[in-house]
């Protein structure tokens, strides 16, 4: 988050939600859609032709359904990688969503955490920053 404050706000915003297990594709799309504004058509976008880069904390935080999977995931990895989405008032119309990248932050699967669906991994470049040791802290304060 500290990272998106540095972008100049006439060319490009930041926005950041968190997910948690109560979180659900409705949100999601929700949230996104009120982020963007239309443009021409079903093309969506930030206002006024900026860029926008949206954080999603916690991107492993969704509750895994019966059948194993991440449904709220899926329709984050759907607007990555389809550029958009289905929309919820006209059945079948496609809204497309551009000027936008996501980042996200995880922490490692366990105590109630899960890893994400390999669909959705594939569309991140992943970088893993382990926690250093009471010693090196100890070193660096």
């Amino acid at each position: 988050k500290g990272y998106m404050n540095k972008y100049n706000p006439e060319e490009h915003l930041g926005k950041s939600f968190n997910f948690s297990s109560a979180s659900t594709p409705l949100m999601f799309q929700r949230t996104i859609e009120s982020y963007v504004d239309k443009r021409v058509g079903t093309t969506y976008g930030p206002p006024a032709g900026k860029k926008m880069t949206v954080f999603v904390d916690d991107i492993n935080m969704p509750i895994i359904n019966e059948w194993g999977d991440q449904v709220t995931n899926e329709i984050v990895r759907q607007t990555i990688e389809m550029s958009g989405f289905y929309s919820l008032e006209k059945p079948g119309d496609f809204t497309n969503i551009v000027d936008i990248q996501f980042i996200a932050a995880m922490i490692h699967p366990g105590g109630g955490r899960n890893d994400i669906p390999s669909r959705l991994k594939r569309q991140f470049c992943v970088f893993n920053c382990t926690l250093p040791s009471n010693a090196s802290i100890d070193k660096i304060f």
